[in-house]
């Protein structure tokens, strides 16, 4: 028998295709079934019941959702429930989030701090953890490269640098990926999101191009959220590529969002509660930090912002 209503069966919303919803089974939930082909990653093409919409369940990538009325032989289903979500990354939209990997190339686009900024600060905003990866490193010195991770470090963050041209770094960054359930690869176009996934999932061609030499940046290459397989249980998302993040938050939460903040205000308190840490008597932040003027030009831009805490 092809089709079992009654039947039904938990996955993962892989990607989105027009009205469709692409969920991945695992073979485990087959195996009370005679089918050979159960025994290995099974995607159905879903569509889902109206009463999700009628109570303003939103379904995105990376959601665990609850299929029925499925079709084996034609491979479809329909989404009936989705669980409640662990966390949610806003841009790219993607559920269930677990790693946040930030890609920023060493050249070719040129690292600029306030955009690697903005998006660490997605990653902040929506509490999951954040990895910087610093792709192309082939095309800097050692010296260049040891400023880089010193860079990153004094913000707080681990950074993984790699280059597919002579693959190092990647052995590192397979390892930390198979130990994350789902991870995210952010970052501006051109720094080589899609070309490191070909080069991490070799069964994986995805189309890529070239840096324009012209303008300094990429061109957007991935046009939608899918979801990639890099180990036992770990997934990896690649995601269109977009230079300027919004900062959405509240302008006395923003400091915290900065792990260099957050370390100092950890350590000893400002004078007044409500310090806003600009020029206020009694501020321990050090407006020294790398980051204060960044932070200290968005906060300004959070005050005065007729959408009140929100800088875009």
């Amino acid at each position: 028998m092809n089709k079992n209503k009654s039947n039904k069966l938990k996955g993962i919303v892989v990607a989105l295709k027009a009205n469709f919803l692409i969920v991945e089974i695992d073979h485990k939930n087959f195996k009370d079934h005679s089918f050979d082909e159960f025994y290995e990653k099974y995607r159905l093409l879903c569509i889902r019941r109206s009463k999700l919409n009628y109570q303003g369940l939103f379904i995105d990538v990376g959601d665990i959702v609850c299929v029925e009325s499925i079709d084996y032989k034609n491979k479809r289903a329909v989404v009936s429930d989705v669980e409640p979500r662990q966390s949610f990354l806003k841009r790219p939209a993607v559920a269930n989030v677990t790693l946040v990997s930030i890609c920023i190339s060493a050249d070719e686009p040129l690292f600029d701090m306030e955009q690697t900024s903005r998006f660490l600060l997605t990653a902040e905003c929506a509490n999951i953890e954040p990895l910087i990866i610093l792709t192309k490193i082939d095309l800097i010195t050692k010296n260049d490269l040891i400023l880089y991770i010193n860079k990153f470090k004094s913000w707080g963050y681990d950074c993984i640098p790699v280059s597919i041209h002579n693959s190092q770094g990647i052995d590192s960054l397979i390892e930390r990926l198979r130990k994350t359930k789902l991870t995210v690869l952010a970052g501006p176009s051109g720094v080589g999101k899609t070309s490191l996934i070909n080069h991490l999932i070799p069964t994986v061609s995805l189309p890529t191009s070239s840096v324009s030499k012209k303008l300094k940046r990429g061109t957007h290459t991935t046009r939608h959220v899918e979801l990639f397989a890099i180990g036992n249980g770990s997934l990896l998302a690649d995601t269109p590529g977009f230079n300027r993040p919004e900062i959405v938050c509240e302008p006395s939460d923003f400091a915290f969002l900065f792990p260099e903040f957050r370390t100092q205000l950890s350590n000893s308190k400002c004078k007044f509660r409500n310090c806003l840490h600009r020029d206020e008597p009694g501020c321990v932040i050090d407006k020294d930090l790398e980051r204060y003027p960044f932070y200290r030009e968005n906060l300004e831009e959070m005050i005065n912002s007729p959408l009140p805490y929100q800088a875009g």
